[in-house]
């Protein structure tokens, strides 16, 4: 017997999305109008996102690393953010260098001193558009932040962190493209382990130089989770100016800039926090694009399409529609218990504390 012996190579489109849809209305390929094509396309828009409010989208769960300053009560989330799973405060150990690069700049010092109110910054040059860093016996550094120089507005930083053993032949580890970021601001990224390294560095790929105001490299990290609260607790903190060494509380804001409101608020400039949210479902795109959705949730979002599609259609057959509904309440079902992550379930009361 033969067998394809290949595993998801099937690739399923928006527009085989769709014409399905149209077949199991019962309307031929000649019915396919414009307008019932961009109909369909908007009705598979609104079901990617009914299926994120519905948090049946393990896939979409995404661990961010968010950075603040002194002062700051306010912790902007990435614009794709649909819920909010988990909040903890990151202690971050970050290792003394043995010195900086290149050596010609004299500035690259002040990116890895005391530098606690970042009021200083250093500049990169055209000829050596790097910031660079050394570890004598070498070093597996696990995360690197660096703080945005951005005075006159918005920065977009093209970098790649390398690694060299001898300083001349060096090795990519992480490329960062297009981050964007306001004065002041932290942008934190985690690396896959590697072997020690003598020689770091932070290359600008697409501008003749950068500025930074801060770097901070770290091997080791502890994540302690923070408390949520609703908005009404938080609106009865009677100190919400409170400046502690780390954040032991928050308030998700689900507005259409969602945030997190800290509690307390940072005392340093160097904080670290790692958010656990689960994303929007990625925009249906062209109608050669494929959905960003595992093939297991295929069949369900085929049947709630072809029900939409059907409610739109003319002359549609009513026991028609009657059926396609009982079959994508049913496909979500079935696609809704695959989705789960097997672990064992254990219950703990979640008790807030209060301190001054």
């Amino acid at each position: 017997m033969a067998y394809s012996g290949t595993t998801n190579k099937t690739k399923i489109n928006v527009a085989q999305l769709i014409e399905y849809s149209f077949r199991e209305a019962g309307k031929s390929a000649e019915e396919q109008t414009p307008e019932y094509i961009n109909a369909a396309k908007q009705a598979l828009f609104y079901i990617l996102q009914a299926l994120s409010n519905k948090g049946l989208n393990l896939w979409a769960i995404e661990a961010v690393l968010l950075g603040a300053i002194q002062a700051q009560t306010e912790l902007p989330l990435p614009a794709d953010t649909v819920e909010v799973l988990e909040a903890n405060w990151r202690y971050v150990q970050t290792p003394s260098v043995s010195s900086t690069l290149p050596v010609s700049n004299a500035e690259v010092p002040l990116l890895f001193n005391n530098n606690q109110d970042l009021a200083l910054h250093a500049t990169s040059t055209a000829l050596d558009n790097y910031f660079g860093w050394t570890y004598t016996d070498g070093l597996i550094i696990t995360q690197v932040g660096f703080n945005a120089y951005a005075p006159d507005g918005p920065v977009t930083y093209n970098l790649v962190l390398e690694t060299s053993e001898d300083g001349v032949t060096w090795t990519t580890r992480k490329t960062l493209s297009d981050i964007t970021l306001a004065d002041y601001e932290w942008y934190y990224f985690q690396l896959d382990p590697t072997p020690a390294h003598v020689y770091w560095r932070l290359r600008e790929t697409v501008a003749e130089t950068f500025s930074l105001r801060q770097i901070v490299p770290s091997y080791v990290q502890q994540d302690i989770p923070m408390a949520r609260l609703n908005r009404n607790t938080y609106y009865a903190l009677p100190n919400k100016q409170f400046q502690s060494q780390r954040s032991l509380q928050y308030w998700y804001n689900k507005g259409v800039e969602q945030s997190l409101y800290l509690w307390p608020i940072p005392e340093n400039n160097f904080q670290c926090y790692q958010i656990v949210i689960e994303k929007e479902l990625q925009d249906v795109g062209t109608l050669t694009d494929n959905l960003y959705v595992p093939n297991r949730w295929l069949n369900c979002i085929q049947s709630m399409l072809s029900h939409k599609v059907a409610l739109q259609l003319p002359n549609v057959d009513g026991s028609r529609i009657t059926y396609l509904e009982g079959q994508a309440k049913e496909a979500l079902v079935d696609a809704g218990n695959g989705e789960e992550d097997m672990a064992p379930i254990y219950f703990q009361p979640n008790i807030s504390y209060y301190t001054r």
